[in-house]
């Protein structure tokens, strides 16, 4: 999935300590501007402080009483240091840290009542980290719609299929099109390609990838082998609950913009376990109106060999089907490099 895991962990542990300096010292200044200007304002700072010392000692010690005596002065200071900022023309939150993300305050996770999950903003960054550190940037360069070459496809008619490779390829780039026009269009479904190797398929997922990057949007582009690896890891989690998973990856496939898996049935049989957790994924991404493109060398009824019921059902009612068939165009490149040669 990425060049090093563990180096881009430790830069998003760098990035959100640096966010959490930011903020507190972001705070210190505000406070020190307000120290110089009102000593009404510093006093009360001092008190509140005071106050927030004796309650950490009544704490420690377990004084209930005076827990409550000094909760209740260091509320009334807060109040009142609140009041004296309107006063002073500044508003109400004006001295709460400026935190990146208020939802996680900077730490990238979300503390409940029963559980720590990763924040939102989390794995946005880690999807940003991770295709700063991919492959995806330099193979786009060279895989996209202005490199996309028809030539390669048969116009000669398929008597199986009735219409030729070339118009069959022309319909699906149509419907590529459409999918990446109206990709923030919740009816807009997501896409499948399939049929056998060397017809386009990576190329074509590679092609819409690029469209949507430059719309602003994040991809994460995941070999099948890969993507199971990290629905194992998900699964471990589940059923180990005191073991400690990293979650960042698999949270990261709930939220990127667009997902894509490709060359799906190749991670082979020994991933059974964990279908539950891929289905509740693809529900989890089609309830939220994220999109998907996935690509697979099997046939339809070689799909249904490899998958449950359930996924397939849902694989039909969430995806566009597209089936690509022709001539390997791998052999037919090699083919044009042998008679340069000669």
């Amino acid at each position: 999935m990425m060049t090093n895991k563990k180096e881009i962990l430790e830069t998003i542990d760098r990035i959100y300590k640096q966010r959490r300096l930011n903020a507190e010292l972001s705070k210190e200044r505000k406070i020190n501007e307000l120290y110089a200007k009102s000593k009404e304002f510093a006093d009360i700072c001092d008190k509140i402080k005071l106050a927030g010392l004796r309650l950490s000692k009544a704490s420690l010690m377990q004084n209930k009483e005076q827990i409550a005596k000094y909760s209740k002065i260091l509320d009334t200071l807060i109040s009142k240091r609140t009041k004296l900022l309107i006063e002073m023309g500044y508003p109400s939150d004006y001295l709460e840290p400026d935190y990146v993300c208020k939802a996680c305050q900077d730490t990238g996770f979300v503390v409940s009542e029963d559980r720590v999950e990763v924040c939102k903003c989390r794995a946005q960054l880690f999807i940003e980290l991770l295709y700063e550190q991919s492959r995806l940037k330099e193979i786009l360069k060279e895989h996209n719609f202005s490199n996309f070459n028809l030539d390669f496809y048969s116009k000669e008619i398929d008597l199986k299929e009735g219409l030729s490779p070339y118009k069959n390829m022309l319909k699906i780039i149509e419907e590529v099109k459409k999918f990446v026009e109206n990709f923030d269009m919740p009816n807009q479904k997501n896409l499948l390609f399939y049929g056998p190797t060397g017809l386009g398929k990576t190329f074509l997922a590679h092609c819409i990838a690029k469209e949507i990057i430059d719309k602003g949007k994040t991809v994460i582009f995941l070999d099948s082998i890969s993507f199971f690896e990290i629905l194992k890891d998900k699964y471990s989690k589940m059923v180990r609950l005191y073991d400690e998973v990293s979650d960042e990856e698999y949270k990261s496939l709930e939220e990127v913009d667009l997902l894509i898996i490709d060359d799906l049935g190749n991670e082979g049989k020994n991933t059974e376990f964990c279908h539950g957790v891929f289905q509740s994924l693809l529900d989890k991404r089609f309830l939220s109106g994220k999109k998907m493109v996935i690509t697979t060398n099997y046939s339809l009824d070689g799909l249904v060999t490899v998958y449950s019921g359930f996924i397939m059902g849902r694989l039909q009612e969430y995806f566009m089907f597209l089936h690509l068939f022709g001539e390997d165009v791998r052999v037919i490149k090699a083919k044009l490099q042998l008679e340069k040669r000669t």
